[in-house]
């Protein structure tokens, strides 16, 4: 699992020192020692092309989100959480302002998550902006 987290298709080109160097290593490192305390995670993360394709870089012109998102659930305890980000310079401290409902990171992307469980079990889930969990 480990090396599969270097494949060029799990990566996306996120702004250095602020954003994969600073808040966004601080919340991986946050759901590294949820998934150590709670003991398994389901952890979806992608980008969002808000306004499409705005921006590219490199030869191969590899397109640059503006925003990327975090999902985390807890299949135990049927809790869950999600972020999205601006891909820019932010500062770690705000992370919690960035919490937002799975039903936002959906209309964003066009994916439905969560979708194998019981549907009155998922609208709860993915409606509720976890602000506790934080």
């Amino acid at each position: 699992a480990m090396v599969q987290c270097f494949y060029l298709s799990n990566m996306i080109p996120q702004v250095g020192k602020g954003m994969n160097q600073g808040i966004w290593k601080d919340l991986e490192e946050y759901v590294r020692t949820w998934a150590i305390d709670r003991g398994a995670l389901y952890i979806f993360t992608g980008p969002i092309y808000e306004g499409g394709i705005n921006r590219t870089i490199g030869k191969n012109k590899v397109a640059v989100p503006s925003h990327v998102y975090k999902i985390v659930y807890d299949p135990f305890k049927a809790e869950a959480i999600a972020f999205i980000m601006p891909n820019e310079k932010l500062d770690a401290a705000d992370i919690p302002t960035y919490i937002v409902t799975i039903r936002e990171v959906e209309s964003k992307t066009g994916l439905d998550f969560l979708s194998d469980m019981d549907k009155q079990v998922q609208e709860v889930i993915e409606n509720k902006k976890a602000q506790r969990l934080w």
